[in-house]
């Protein structure tokens, strides 16, 4: 709880601070010593092979496609897995640049994960193994990776796969919805929106004592006094809300897997449906919700976090698309 508290006070400071937010991310993921994205390349390790079986389960294969990583950090571990999954470079936006100093653990960690069988061509691999000779900037160019700051760069229909981790739950409302349509502008017919969204309390991760769903309890005038700055934001939109702008973009649903702590073994656990999310245990008492989120259904007051796969519609074609019946 204290390791919780502390953070949370640190984010405070930095996240008020004329310039905060930036030095604070250049104290912690920076050469300053302070660093967490060695961490981060470890937990992209983990958790991208199972993104890969999740695509290939709904028919998604990635092999020469383009794709579209939004917000990878700052580490090049996104870049290279593309590049070996894909066959092509990916397109990059975000805000952070990404840092010499990991370019040996990003390396070390497309190598390493457990990508499923047949996923990566040996040839691929060689070119990954490569780089550990290069500078930063050398490497981005090998693998084809292109880096842009906004969205609305990217150009329209050229994109098969638009994927984030952690990212949409800091972005506003309206922030999502600009994103999204960006999105469905650069999307080809048939491309695929791929997009998991942390729905917990930042705080849980530095203390998971501390309720998934404790954000859900403060008022809004409260949260935005103590967390409204960007380095603690977030929005705080059931997983009905996020879908609904999924659909308000023009992007029809694959689906929306849940994440839930297992109400016996308190485990977690990936499930498909609204039904299967009932067996997890609720992110907070729904008598302690502020009243905003009193509405939330049972399983999204269980949904830790959402993965969710919308695709671009295909225009219509034929009588129909002419009013004809």
């Amino acid at each position: 709880m204290i390791k919780a508290i502390a953070k949370g006070a640190v984010q405070l400071g930095f996240g008020r601070a004329p310039g905060g937010a930036a030095l604070y991310r250049a104290l912690t993921r920076g050469g300053h010593g302070l660093g967490t994205a060695a961490s981060h390349v470890d937990k992209l390790a983990r958790v991208w092979p199972g993104y890969v079986a999740t695509w290939r389960r709904f028919g998604i294969e990635l092999e020469g496609r383009a794709l579209w990583l939004h917000d990878p950090g700052a580490t090049p571990f996104l870049p290279f897995a593309a590049f070996m999954l894909a066959g092509r470079g990916a397109v990059l936006t975000g805000d952070e640049a990404m840092l010499p100093r990991y370019l040996d653990r990003a390396r070390a960690g497309a190598l390493d994960a457990a990508w499923p069988a047949g996923a990566v061509p040996d040839a691929r691999r060689r070119v990954i193994e490569g780089v550990r000779w290069l500078s930063i900037g050398e490497a981005l160019a090998v693998v084809g990776a292109g880096c842009e700051r906004e969205a609305s760069a990217i150009r329209d229909d050229s994109i098969d796969l638009c994927h984030s981790g952690g990212a949409l739950e800091h972005e506003s409302p309206a922030e999502l919805a600009a994103f999204l349509a960006d999105q469905a502008r650069a999307l080809r017919p048939g491309g695929v929106s791929s997009h998991v969204y942390d729905h917990r309390d930042h705080l849980h991760h530095a203390d998971n004592r501390i309720a998934f769903f404790a954000h859900l309890a403060w008022p809004e005038s409260v949260y935005r006094a103590v967390l409204g700055h960007r380095l603690g934001f977030h929005a705080r939109l059931a997983p009905a809300e996020v879908s609904a702008s999924f659909e308000r973009a023009g992007l029809e649903r694959i689906a929306v897997r849940r994440l839930i702590y297992d109400a016996h073994s308190g485990e977690r656990r990936w499930v498909d449906d609204d039904k299967a999310a009932l067996a997890g245990a609720p992110g907070i008492a729904r008598s302690h919700l502020a009243p905003r989120f009193r509405g939330w259904s049972e399983a999204d007051l269980r949904t830790a976090a959402g993965h969710y796969l919308y695709r671009k519609r295909a225009p219509q074609t034929g009588p129909s698309a002419q009013g004809v019946g």
